[in-house]
């Protein structure tokens, strides 16, 4: 792996974790982000060509053949059928395009695949890089919500139009003033990565920080469905940490002594439950903030806050994923086919043709069950890998615990909150599968 090559996948990961929709900076009709999803393609080919290994399975990940990649290709070609039944069934071309561009960007895993490893782009640089931007958006995000709640709180709507020029309208102001940012996933990954290593006492001043600026950013941004991928992720640490320590441990009471006798699993266990009982209290605090105003700050914000009759909170957001799922229910159950083969891209659900806001939902209208069992049969796919690895001597460290956790967390979190079907989310999808994969072929290695 040469210079230049480390260049650009530092520059590719940094765009992808800070750079919100991809658009912050653009090149004629191509984002920066299409810029360098082409530029690591084009050099990756370019080295398979000058190593004359078109055939070495070694380099070009592209024959490389395995329970990922294969479900990768099955994933691209249903992309393609969907796309067909989608203009078959007479949806509009701009949007079945949209969306067809939106999900290629999977074809990214069969370069990181080659890339990522111990010898040359590593997973610890990864997550430094991911750590590092965190930080960075959630100080952004921060400061823009205090200007936003105190210097120009009198006059905030020229405010708001100047940050959303500068920043391509990908900015999201709450009534509070508060701001969500398309980042802001990585900013949930990078406080789930950093807490688990404070609390495992493996941690670096970065963490700290990550702790404090991280989790203020998303309690501004006033996003529940935040909370719930970070109680999910908490539970699920505090699942894997009790696994690993009482696996070795024969019978149940003796279980149950071991984890009590280890003094630090056990008081992190009680830290994470502490916090996770003390997020619904802020969840129940961000549905008041946004939905028990009747002024929204943002002109163009969608999520309209309302009252309906004497403080009544009418919760726009929740009753919208209702109209999805009741309109993809009479869509699904109204034709057979459809069910199975899905409607291909670019389909009207509820009024909304760009894409709905349930990420499996919006697969299963437009993909069917077939494209579904497909997605589902990836992510499952993350903790087969780690599962196997695990039961065949290799230790889950810190930062495997932390990859798990957080990508659950995100699974359910694409279902409230669509990043699973678009670059932001994708990559993590990508970089999850790379990971668990490296690690499952670590236990071949060793042997």
């Amino acid at each position: 792996m040469n210079r230049f090559e480390k260049i650009l996948l530092t520059v590719f990961f940094v765009e992808l974790f800070v750079g919100g929709g991809g658009r912050l900076i653009d090149f004629g009709f191509l984002s920066i982000r299409q810029v360098l999803f082409i530029l690591l393609l084009v050099t990756f080919s370019l080295r398979i060509i000058r190593e004359k290994a078109i055939v070495n399975k070694e380099v070009n990940t592209f024959i490389k053949f395995n329970s990922v990649s294969i479900g990768l290709y099955l994933l691209l070609f249903w992309f393609f059928v969907s796309a067909l039944i989608g203009f078959l069934n007479g949806h509009p071309l701009s949007i079945i395009v949209m969306d067809l561009f939106r999900v290629i960007f999977f074809v990214a895993y069969f370069p990181l695949a080659y890339y990522i490893s111990e010898t040359r782009f590593t997973k610890e640089r990864v997550i430094k890089i991911l750590k590092y931007s965190a930080l960075a958006v959630a100080i952004l995000t921060l400061v823009i919500g205090l200007l936003g709640k105190t210097v120009f709180s009198a006059n905030f709507v020229p405010f708001y139009r100047f940050m959303n020029t500068i920043m391509n309208d990908d900015l999201f102001f709450r009534p509070s003033n508060g701001v969500f940012y398309k980042s802001h996933l990585y900013v949930l990954i990078g406080l789930i990565i950093s807490l688990n290593a404070v609390l495992n006492k493996k941690y670096s001043k970065l963490d700290i920080a990550n702790i404090i600026l991280c989790s203020t950013s998303i309690f501004w941004s006033e996003t529940r469905g935040f909370l719930l991928a970070f109680m999910l992720s908490a539970l699920v640490i505090i699942i894997l940490d009790v696994k690993v320590v009482a696996d070795p441990i024969k019978g149940f009471i003796n279980k149950l002594r071991t984890f009590y006798q280890t003094k630090q699993i056990f008081v992190k266990s009680l830290i994470l439950l502490l916090i996770v009982v003390s997020l619904p209290f802020m969840y129940k605090h961000m549905t008041l903030e946004r939905f028990e105003t009747g002024v929204s700050s943002d002109p163009a914000q969608t999520e309209q806050e309302e009252l309906e009759g004497d403080g009544e909170v009418n919760d726009v957001s929740v009753n919208a994923r209702l109209e999805f799922i009741v309109d993809s229910k009479d869509i699904l159950l109204g034709n057979f086919t459809y069910l199975i083969v899905g409607t291909g891209y670019g389909m009207e659900i509820a009024g909304r043709v760009n894409g709905i806001e349930m990420t499996f939902l919006d697969v299963l209208v437009e993909q069917g069950i077939i494209g579904l069992a497909i997605w589902i049969y990836l992510s499952l796919h993350v903790f087969y890998n780690y599962y196997v690895a695990y039961k065949k001597g290799q230790k889950l460290n810190c930062i495997d615990i932390s990859l798990m956790a957080a990508f659950m967390g995100v699974l359910m979190l694409t279902n409230i909150n669509p990043f699973l079907n678009n670059p932001i989310g994708i990559t993590f999808f990508l970089i999850m599968l790379v990971f668990s994969l490296n690690k499952r072929n670590d236990v071949v290695r060793s042997l």
